[in-house]
């Protein structure tokens, strides 16, 4: 492994943790990486895995002793999207890189609905969940969980919106649950592509030194969005999205821009 691919997992990490800490959809930008540096697909939605792991574990960590959430304000919706990702987990075995990018492409359309009907906003007060709406709100963290273990990219843009929208969380807070939620089934995405086998070792060196950048990107990213509020992850958020729909539309090709630099 050549000093300059080490250099540019490291800095595009750092890149990748900044968008993922404060919105989503950053690790498309990562399998972009990894299919330029001539991972099959499935090997690069495998080790996808590791730099998500470790990213969203230290942020976590990092919201959590700052006080932006509890852990008891998790679980209870942490432990569905972790059965959804077993699943989702199994099935990612056959994806296509096709499927991929309509899966990603439906995420995004749904956040812009949101965001275009206003609704992507700061509720007066956290919502009252009742067991009859935990019952009714239990398949869409099931589905949610489904989704990240299945593909993982763009997983965030759905636990925003539902942590959000659903619970009534701030965008601070709901920054923190995102990143334990994805922590937690990420654990259990990554544990089936471990069993299941046929990703070379030299891969999941990649996913290690790349997550390195992607820390240091959480790290950055915790210290705007605790220091600067919903501002910034609002700010984020939006900038996200707009560069995720060129990517699918084909107007900027990340896979390319890595290509030429790294030849």
């Amino acid at each position: 492994m050549s000093l300059t691919i080490i250099t540019i997992l490291i800095v595009v990490g750092i890149l990748v943790g900044f968008i993922n800490t404060l919105s989503a959809g950053g690790t498309t930008i990562t399998i972009a990486l990894y299919l330029a540096l001539g991972l099959p697909p499935q090997s690069a939605n495998a080790v996808n895995r590791v730099g998500v792991l470790l990213q969203n574990g230290f942020g976590s960590l990092m919201f959590w002793k700052k006080g932006s959430f509890k852990l008891k304000e998790v679980l209870p919706y942490a432990i569905p999207i972790m059965v959804g990702a077993f699943f989702g987990s199994i099935l990612a075995v056959e994806v296509s890189e096709k499927v991929f990018s309509v899966c990603f492409g439906l995420i995004l359309i749904l956040m812009l609905v949101f965001m275009a009907l206003g609704k992507y906003v700061k509720p007066k007060q956290e919502k009252v969940i009742t067991t009859k709406k935990y019952l009714l709100y239990l398949p869409i963290f099931i589905a949610i969980g489904f989704y990240g273990g299945f593909v993982q990219s763009g997983t965030g843009f759905p636990i925003i919106a539902a942590f959000s929208l659903l619970l009534g969380y701030d965008l601070v807070k709901t920054t923190g649950v995102k990143l334990a939620s994805m922590f937690l089934y990420t654990i259990v995405a990554i544990s089936v592509f471990f069993v299941r086998g046929g990703v070379q070792i030299e891969y999941w060196i990649y996913g290690l030194i790349h997550s390195l950048g992607m820390i240091l990107g959480t790290w950055i990213a915790g210290k705007y969005a605790i220091k600067k509020g919903e501002g910034i992850v609002k700010l984020a958020i939006i900038i996200v999205v707009v560069i995720t729909a060129l990517y699918l539309l084909g107007i900027v090709d990340f896979g390319n821009i890595f290509k030429k630099i790294l030849v």
